[in-house]
């Protein structure tokens, strides 16, 4: 966290699917998803992005976590992602309660809990880190109520973003 909030985390960019990235996240959580079940709709043709795939299965890893934490059990979670614009957008959503609007815009700061939910177990870390490896990556990260449940949204460059200055320093770093 210290790394990211001081601008100083070294991506160790390369080209990757997001469709690998979420399975290898998914495979790492076995355990913890149990009977839930994990609806994922990341097609293996989606273009390739420039990421540090260690960081970006992170960034799954911590929004699946929290979805386990906060949907009942035995509601499903859906991971999907698709391409939109110049973006890649990758969305984890789950049926647990609502976040109150006026806490919508501060769940991405760091040792932010919502009042009341204190009791749950955590730090308040992990989604100020998720904010920080996206926005590392020059993408944005939201979160949003649905009729059903909470939905959280990343958005990362896609390949018609990058640019060739950063497909050079990606190389000379291969």
């Amino acid at each position: 966290m210290s790394r990211l909030e001081a601008g100083a985390l070294k991506l160790q960019r390369q080209w990757n699917s997001m469709a690998e990235i979420v399975d290898t996240a998914l495979r790492r959580l076995r355990r913890s998803v149990g009977e839930r079940a994990l609806e994922i709709n990341v097609s293996e043709d989606l273009p390739l992005v420039s990421v540090d795939s260690v960081l970006m299965e992170q960034v799954v890893l911590n929004l699946v976590r929290n979805s386990l934490k906060f949907a009942p059990p035995h509601t499903p979670i859906t991971i999907s992602a698709a391409v939109e614009g110049e973006n890649l957008r990758v969305q984890v959503k789950n049926r647990g309660p609502h976040i109150p609007e006026e806490h919508l815009d501060h769940i991405f700061d760091k040792f932010y809990t919502i009042p009341g939910m204190e009791n749950r177990r955590g730090t308040g870390l992990g989604l100020s880190i998720c904010k920080g490896i996206v926005e590392a990556h020059g993408g944005t990260i939201r979160a949003e109520n649905l009729p059903d449940g909470v939905a959280f949204s990343f958005t990362i460059p896609s390949l018609q973003r990058i640019s060739l200055t950063e497909l050079s320093e990606d190389e000379e770093s291969e």
